[in-house]
């Protein structure tokens, strides 16, 4: 286990949401803003900075700790283009809540595992709309891409699912059981079981696979040098 053992290293984890050591980042709301924003301009910047930094050092794995409500989906998708794209494969632990534009980005991870008492909430994004006929169209158009691009990142991690496998559910089975589910509920809220059980999380911490932080790291690290041979 990497030790913090000056203020330098508790000042960059604190403020820049980054363990360079340990290859650890912390995503969170920014503490620049009144209010708990979720993700937003300023936490994927940060992100992204810290992504890249640690990409410059090596393309060993990096351990993301997440604490988010949300936040706006632009921003959710940069991070998500983030993570896709790095050259070092990303694993999240989630806390607390995965909601909204947060409950996307974790699907992006290479690895995702909630913590036992955080739960998942999927709905659709809000849309406000202020502008003149044709803009406004436009606007709304483009969100109902959007959600259809959510709609199918859902649906990609729910195939070979527990709930896929033992209702023998074909991608656009799914794809309509998800709909509905948001059709209905508005709020779609699971537990962090139900999360691992429609195959929106792979594990939680505590679990046998995953049984604490440090063996959730050495079998990620195991797992990149097999791949490495």
């Amino acid at each position: 286990m990497t030790q913090i053992n000056n203020e330098s290293d508790l000042y960059n984890i604190h403020n820049l949401c980054i363990d360079a050591k340990s290859r650890e980042l912390y995503l969170h709301s920014s503490f620049d803003s009144e209010e708990e924003s979720g993700v937003e301009f300023r936490s994927a910047i940060m992100f992204e900075k810290n992504v890249r930094y640690l990409n410059q050092i090596s393309h060993d794995p990096i351990l993301v700790h997440m604490h988010l409500p949300g936040g706006d989906w632009q921003d959710c998708m940069g991070i998500v283009d983030t993570i896709t794209t790095s050259h070092s494969k990303i694993f999240i632990l989630a806390y607390g809540k995965v909601e909204s534009a947060s409950s996307i980005l974790f699907q992006a991870a290479h690895l995702r595992v909630l913590m036992p008492n955080t739960h998942m909430l999927i709905h659709y994004g809000s849309l406000s709309i202020e502008d003149e006929h044709r803009a406004a169209k436009s606007s709304f158009e483009w969100s109902e891409k959007e959600s259809l691009k959510m709609i199918n990142m859902f649906s990609e991690r729910c195939i070979g699912s527990p709930i896929a496998k033992e209702r023998n559910w074909k991608k656009h089975i799914i794809k309509k059981h998800i709909m509905s589910q948001l059709d209905n509920k508005s709020d779609w809220i699971l537990n962090a079981d139900e999360s691992v059980y429609y195959g929106f999380a792979d594990g939680v911490l505590g679990d046998r696979k995953f049984p604490t932080i440090d063996k959730l790291k050495n079998k990620i690290n195991l797992k990149e040098k097999k791949l490495s041979k």
